[in-house]
């Protein structure tokens, strides 16, 4: 009897070959410290930066109404003192007689063409404070100079009614040395009062428009010397 041949059994299948899970990702390193020294400089600066813009702002908006205040209260002082001044039969202005610099100033026959001066080329000498009527009244020249050195000048005319005159009087007392009293006769107004670039045109006598305007302009000529 014949031998069966034997089948041949299939090989087996190769084992799988176990592969190596892939690697995850390593993660992204994170900013040395230098890096963050650097960050927290910038952010610094920036903060600084902004925080001086802010500040500057501030004090600019600060000094600008700080001005726009000023010259709000200025005017009004302004025209609070023009009312005192004129409240009555006063007026005032600022008229006078052009005057060259400190150093050429001083000449010898000095012309005004405001009337009272209250400003202008004058003598090299000043007058002193008192009350001068007739020909005792020192050279206009020399009143001239008086202003620039911040006397206040009460002018009148003549005729002034004595109780008119006496007030002037008693008003040099009281500020001995920071005023002269001076007849005029040409004087355009019964009354006047001058400072360095200051009127004072009256139709009377006025104490109260008198004092406010000397307390308001004594003292301030170019020139700051002593007065007596």
């Amino acid at each position: 009897m014949a031998s069966k041949k034997k089948q041949k059994r299939p090989n087996p299948p190769p084992p799988p070959v176990r592969s190596k899970p892939p690697r995850a990702a390593s993660a992204t390193a994170g900013p040395t410290k230098k890096e963050q020294q650097r960050s927290s400089r910038a952010v610094a600066e920036r903060r600084d930066a902004l925080r001086r813009k802010l500040v500057t702002a501030a004090l600019l908006a600060a000094v600008v109404g700080a001005v726009a205040l000023y010259f709000v209260l200025d005017d009004r002082r302004d025209a609070e003192l023009r009312e005192a001044l004129t409240s009555g039969s006063c007026e005032v202005d600022t008229e006078t007689d052009p005057t060259r610099p400190a150093g050429q100033n001083h000449v010898q026959a000095p012309r005004y063409g405001v009337n009272p001066p209250a400003g202008g080329d004058h003598l090299a000498s000043a007058a002193r404070g008192g009350v001068y009527s007739g020909a005792s009244v020192p050279d206009e020249g020399l009143l001239v100079h008086s202003l620039e050195h911040g006397y206040v000048i009460a002018w009148h005319q003549p005729n002034l009614p004595a109780e008119q005159k006496a007030v002037l009087e008693e008003f040099e007392q009281r500020h001995d040395g920071d005023v002269i009293v001076a007849e005029r006769s040409n004087l355009p107004v019964p009354f006047a009062a001058t400072a360095w670039g200051h009127r004072l045109l009256c139709q009377e006598v006025e104490e109260a428009p008198l004092e406010r305007f000397f307390d308001e302009h004594v003292g301030n000529g170019p020139e700051d010397v002593p007065r007596g």
